[in-house]
């Protein structure tokens, strides 16, 4: 949807004037998920007035509802999908009513993704992935990996650091950043995975001005399932190759920078791209 009718000047020009756009994460509303109580009721009320009216419903469908919450029409994502059918679905929506003049966006545009907060000395990581070769590609998906302090001890190399030293990053470490190497799925669920390999290593390239620079290497294969509790085949390959910087005295780290190398996802291809951020 985000790369398709939600990137459409023409779709964004309609909810923007004529409706207040809300999503909702699946998960979040599901027994256990993290949605305020009163939220879930609404989301499983629209759910069920959809069903009784005759209307298309289900987890993954965009809905109209009127000022007062209740559904006037939907669409399965995989219609709602295409430009022309939600644009269809919206124009109808609006003229259904007596339509004021189009109003301004009620919230400006800004970053759905952000920073989480993390203890002191923590090392915050962005993630971005991509994957080559499915309809779910045409956008990238994003996380975020926070590594605590003693986490970016076990980024590091041990006692003196010096040119040509070579070390191997702590297991649970690789394992926290490396975890989140797939593209968008309908699975997020990150305990489903299974490792067959996973590694990432260090070479200290030269120690000069308080400042060790390193290069960093790794390989992964892992195991992950398209959907959630489903057993499939697909599963993730990757070579990465990355640059470390950080002060040999101080144990801070300045930057962190890590790319796939030929990696893949099922049948596609994958890109992954990992920053540290201050």
């Amino acid at each position: 949807m985000r790369a398709g009718p939600l990137s459409s000047p023409k779709v964004i020009d309609l909810l923007n004037a004529r409706f207040v756009p809300v999503f909702a994460v699946n998960e979040d509303y599901r027994e256990g998920g993290t949605s305020p109580a009163e939220e879930k009721v609404e989301y499983d009320r629209i759910y069920r007035e959809a069903l009784g009216k005759g209307l298309s419903a289900g987890t993954v469908h965009a809905y109209v509802v009127d000022p007062s919450g209740h559904p006037t029409a939907s669409l399965h994502v995989a219609d709602a999908a295409k430009t022309d059918r939600l644009v269809a679905m919206l124009e109808r929506a609006a003229g259904d009513r007596e339509s004021p003049e189009p109003g301004a966006p009620l919230v400006k545009p800004r970053s759905l993704s952000t920073p989480p907060k993390g203890a002191p000395g923590s090392v915050v990581l962005h993630l971005t992935a991509r994957g080559r070769g499915n309809s779910w590609d045409g956008f990238p998906s994003e996380d975020w990996v926070v590594l605590g302090p003693e986490q970016r001890a076990g980024l590091l190399p041990r006692g003196e650091v010096k040119e040509g030293q070579t070390w191997e990053v702590r297991e649970d470490v690789a394992t926290a950043i490396l975890t989140h190497f797939y593209p968008q799925t309908e699975n997020n669920d990150v305990s489903t995975h299974r490792f067959e390999r996973r590694a990432l290593r260090g070479e200290i390239l030269t120690v000069a001005d308080g400042l060790a620079r390193a290069r960093i290497e790794g390989d992964l294969r892992m195991t992950h399932p398209f959907y959630p509790g489903r057993a499939d085949s697909n599963v993730v390959k990757a070579q990465v190759v990355g640059l470390l910087e950080f002060e040999p005295m101080t144990r801070r780290i300045r930057r962190l920078r890590l790319v796939t190398d030929g990696a893949s996802y099922g049948t596609g291809g994958l890109d992954v791209a990992v920053r540290s951020v201050p």
